[in-house]
């Protein structure tokens, strides 16, 4: 086995374990694997279970002469030995009733025990221990690696949460209260971040700005994509040299931004943008590759046909507007593609842990509308409404994907406006 029998031996009787060590070893049942004897002093025993590597490991047995320690102190010891895993001997002048005979690798006797008898269960030990030590080694080294895997997951979700906070920070907490304008805005990120974003602010006394983005892919990488779209596309400062962007322009913008900072990793996203006149209800709006807006009056839907390709795929790609009138009573709803998954089928084929797309969220999203009008709540309280929905679909444990709906409707302008 190439250990080491090692014997501790006590002050009183030096000689006495070097002799009982060598009749241990002429016993030995493994004539192969006999053990090296090798003797220290009792002083030395703390210092070599303190030690690195110490006494406990598979190369050495320890042989301990233990015949003038007190009881109490012999049962601390013991205890001792044990918690440290010691393979090894403790020879006692008297085995009473409170002292274990043997528990994993230590075994206590007496010192009158024979010789052939001490060399046995010695032997039979050491056999056990080989198996015992490695599967400790295992367990310390099963404990570093876990103990390294929970501090870079504790370091990657402090990460996360502050990438959350700042992404936040891009969207408005609360939309602005323009006259003739009713807003409302649903956004549930799938987890720490977001791969969709949105933004509605005032250009000037009439007109209003908003987007919505969907950055494509999840996670971090979607999240940083998302703050490039967020800085690029006008909101508040929409105009250069006095002349108002357009939304075609700003996407196209964008868009070559996005080719430009791609870097050989293609970084692709769909985009609406659009500007809208609060007193004539005049919406002007380009679609990049995103989902189309829907118009919802009482009686009618329609969609708003514009469309372009998706962000960050062709430089110097062009855009084409949709110029309309968002009548009074009318809203304007833009949403995100994780619909399409939000409200799955009862029988729906998972594909890769996700629910197949299913159509049926189009009648939840034309429900705003109606439930505006026919409940008399806001478009605010209209989509809270729709969120419920989404907590009760099925699966909405694990969203699949992010979710994001931002509706405007249009309602009556007081007289000082209008002229």
């Amino acid at each position: 086995m190439g250990r080491v029998l090692t014997g501790y031996r006590g002050d009183h009787e030096p000689g006495w374990l070097g002799l009982r060590l060598d009749a241990i070893l002429k016993a030995w049942p493994d004539p192969s694997s006999i053990p090296t004897p090798h003797l220290r002093s009792g002083e030395d025993l703390s210092a070599d279970l303190e030690s690195e590597p110490g006494v406990s490991t598979h190369e050495s047995v320890l042989v301990i002469d233990a015949r003038r320690i007190r009881d109490r102190d012999l049962l601390k010891a013991i205890d001792r030995l044990r918690s440290a895993h010691v393979t090894g001997l403790v020879l006692v002048e008297d085995l009473d009733s409170d002292v274990s005979a043997s528990s994993g690798g230590l075994v206590v006797r007496s010192a009158s025990t024979p010789d052939a008898e001490l060399a046995s269960a010695l032997h039979a030990v050491c056999s056990c221990d080989e198996a015992a030590s490695e599967l400790r080694r295992e367990l310390r080294i099963s404990q570093k690696t876990t103990g390294g895997v929970r501090e870079e997951m504790s370091r990657m979700s402090q990460e996360l949460s502050l990438a959350s906070r700042i992404q936040q920070e891009l969207v408005p907490t609360d939309l602005p209260a323009v006259d003739g304008m009713d807003f409302g805005v649903l956004y549930r990120p799938a987890g720490y971040v977001s791969g969709d974003i949105y933004n509605l602010a005032e250009i000037d006394d009439r007109r209003v700005a908003f987007f919505i983005a969907d950055a494509v892919g999840h996670g971090v990488p979607a999240a940083l994509l998302t703050m490039i779209i967020s800085r690029s596309l006008p909101m508040r400062g929409c105009t250069i040299d006095g002349t108002l962007i357009t939304p075609a322009d700003a996407l196209g913008r964008l868009n070559d931004e996005l080719c430009d900072v791609s870097d050989g990793n293609p970084r692709f996203a769909t985009a609406v943008y659009g500007i809208i006149d609060r007193v004539s209800g005049l919406v002007r709006i380009a679609n990049a590759g995103h989902p189309q807006p829907l118009r919802i009056s009482s009686g009618e839907v329609a969609k708003v046909e514009a469309g372009g390709p998706l962000l960050g795929v062709f430089q110097e790609a062009e855009f084409e507007e949709e110029i309309f009138e968002l009548r009074e009573g009318e809203t304007l709803l833009m949403y995100s593609d994780g619909f399409e998954t939000a409200f799955p089928e009862a029988d729906a084929v998972l594909k890769g842990g996700a629910p197949s797309p299913s159509a049926g969220y189009v009648d939840h999203l034309l429900s705003v509308g109606r439930r505006r009008r026919e409940r008399s709540q806001t478009i605010a309280d209209a989509l809270r409404t729709l969120e419920t929905q989404l907590d009760g679909a099925r699966g909405s444990l694990h969203q699949a994907d992010d979710v994001t709906a931002l509706a405007i409707e249009r309602t009556a302008v007081a007289q000082s406006a209008a002229a």
